[in-house]
């Protein structure tokens, strides 16, 4: 068990809970709609505290596609039952929408099997997360009502599409109205389905949707050594309602930790640039995939880690296992967290969601929700370890209050809160002052390689990955003994090797994270959808439903033809950047 260091006893020591939560009393006095003036008071404070700690800030303006929802009114037989709905999605016309309502369960497709739902309303189990809305539009349904299992109604935004639209991806925006009820409503809603017929509905939805200048405030603790090499460190300011946790306790975090890590400042080999972000929740992600459009090259050649932080601190979250991590940052994690709190961090997946604009980037990251809430602790958790985990993800969620009014400040245990704040500044610490920069290619290649393990049995004779397999095995062998020599390196080599080293690192993880993670090309975003490892060798999936010989069996081949050059190519350029790195 790795010990904390004198510093990083003082950096810890120092953090501060007023401090904390008087950062985010004060943030959460906003509601902080994306592109309005009060979320400008919010940046306006926060870039007032930087200020004050002695950093230069910027604030730059971009515009991005902003949805903010209205009003709502649905009623079922003349009874009216209370809902909202959400941003992105269409309005109804003037007068509403008159529509049978047909239950739909928990909206997978399996649940509108047999189900003709064409031209009507769907109930639809759980919150309103994309991938729902997307599969009650594909199978025809008129209008999407869902169904929240808490008293409160989660404010959600069902698009999939990343960021704002281009022309070619304007048609994957939501293109019937949605609306969400919470469980009393919802019980409203299924005694009505219990008749012979279907019920009526009736839905009246306002939504304001279009382009909106919004912010992004940076500012940059330059380190010594290496100042050109940053942590990209970001959280959004926007927020639903006065989001308290979701996400004045964050922005507070990323306060703190500045804080904490100023007095020793002259340790720092690299820099620490923080971002806080706006359009993170009425534009999905909009001010983070802006920034990753508008700084591409500077992000792409100098960003070591984007360490994310959203919604820390939340009353009973006592989970500190399941936060969010690559293979190759998940060790960072597992110490800080061990050293700290005595618990044993397993980490979760990545999924799309969570301002991870930066992975098509190759950028390695850290981090989400770094605790939650124990299993079962929050009815929606289900949903939101859908929306916001990957493959696998067990996370018990972030509170019932999530995404709802009720979302203040008594919502945060100030101790829990710390606590947050001292992993965040650990393991800032690490990445901005070792020597040598602690990520572990050996865990990416490895992890890499079991996933094309994984494709080539499912794909079995149907698509040959023989190839793939064999040159990401001998990858996950030249990253061990390249690991091997970052470990060396860290105790007997001398400042310049060093930064050739990290380089040599750098260059490595952007294929590595692409590959693992992205299916986009480097300058594009992946749809905001759960996507599997190596998203790029999915359609295997699909062929492995279609029938010999035919015309869709053999144009998936075509594509995954091509798609399978394309990891061969990656992992070929994975190779040449670790020989070389070895060779330091």
């Amino acid at each position: 068990m790795r010990e904390l260091s004198d510093v990083e006893g003082k950096i810890v020591g120092s953090v501060s809970s007023e401090r904390l939560m008087s950062d985010t009393e004060t943030i959460a006095r906003w509601v902080r709609l994306s592109g309005t003036e009060e979320e400008r008071a919010s940046f306006d404070y926060v870039e007032g505290v930087l200020g004050d700690l002695g950093l230069e800030t910027t604030r730059h303006t971009g515009w991005a596609y902003i949805s903010l929802p209205e009003r709502a009114e649905l009623t079922v037989e003349g009874t009216e039952v209370p809902a909202i709905t959400h941003s992105m999605a269409p309005e109804t016309p003037e007068g509403g929408l008159e529509l049978p309502l047909v239950y739909a369960g928990s909206g997978t497709w399996e649940d509108y099997s047999g189900k003709d739902v064409r031209g009507k309303a769907v109930l639809v189990e759980g919150i309103a997360i994309p991938g729902k809305a997307r599969t009650a539009e594909e199978a025809g349904a008129a209008a999407c009502v869902f169904a929240n299992a808490d008293e409160y109604v989660h404010e959600m935004i069902v698009s999939t599409l990343w960021g704002s639209p281009t022309p070619e991806t304007r048609r994957d925006l939501p293109r019937v109205p949605m609306v969400s009820v919470g469980a009393a409503g919802a019980k409203i809603l299924r005694e009505s389905l219990e008749g012979p017929a279907p019920p009526t509905v009736h839905l009246t939805t306002r939504v304001f949707t279009g382009w909106k200048e919004i912010p992004t405030l940076v500012a940059q603790l330059d380190g010594t050594e290496e100042p050109e090499k940053f942590v990209l460190f970001s959280g959004h300011i926007d927020s639903w309602h006065y989001g308290a946790m979701d996400n004045g306790s964050a922005n507070a975090l990323m306060l703190e930790v500045l804080r904490v890590l100023l007095p020793h400042r002259e340790r720092l080999r690299r820099s620490l640039r923080l971002a806080f972000w706006s359009g993170h929740s009425h534009g999905r992600y909009a001010g983070s995939a802006w920034y990753a459009d508008n700084f591409w090259e500077e992000l792409h050649e100098n960003c070591v880690l984007h360490l994310n932080t959203d919604s820390p601190g939340g009353r009973g979250a006592t989970v500190l296992t399941e936060g969010q991590a690559m293979a190759e940052t998940r060790g960072v994690a597992a110490d800080a967290i061990r050293e700290l709190t005595g618990e044993e961090f397993r980490g979760s997946r990545f999924g799309r969601s969570g301002d991870q604009s930066f992975m098509s980037l190759g950028i390695p990251s850290l981090f989400m929700f770094a605790s939650e809430q124990p299993a079962g602790q929050d009815a929606s958790a289900g949903d939101v370890a859908a929306l916001l985990g990957g493959p696998g993800a067990k996370g018990g969620g972030v509170g019932w209050w999530w995404h709802t009014t009720e979302d203040t400040p008594d919502k945060l245990d100030p101790e829990l809160l710390a606590r947050d704040a001292r992993i965040y500044a650990v393991v800032a610490h690490r990445f901005l002052s070792e020597t040598v920069l602690p990520l572990d290619v050996r865990a990416s290649a490895e992890e890499l390689l079991d996933h094309l393990r994984n494709w080539n049995a499912k794909a079995g004779e149907r698509f040959d990955l023989f190839s793939v397999v064999s040159r990401a095995k001998e990858v996950a062998e030249l990253a061990d003994g390249f690991q091997q020599r970052l470990e060396g390196a860290r105790e007997n080599d001398g400042p310049e090797v060093a930064r050739e080293l990290n380089e040599a690192v750098r260059r490595v993880e952007l294929g590595l994270v692409r590959l693992n993670y992205a299916r986009s090309d480097p300058f594009d975003h992946d749809p905001a959808v759960p996507q599997p490892p190596v998203p790029l060798l999915a359609p295997i999936d699909r062929l492995l439903l279609t029938d010999r010989g035919s015309d869709e069996e053999r144009e998936i081949t075509t594509v995954l033809v091509r798609r399978r050059n394309h990891v061969m190519h990656e992992l070929a350029q994975v190779g040449m950047n670790l020989r070389n790195g070895s060779g330091i």
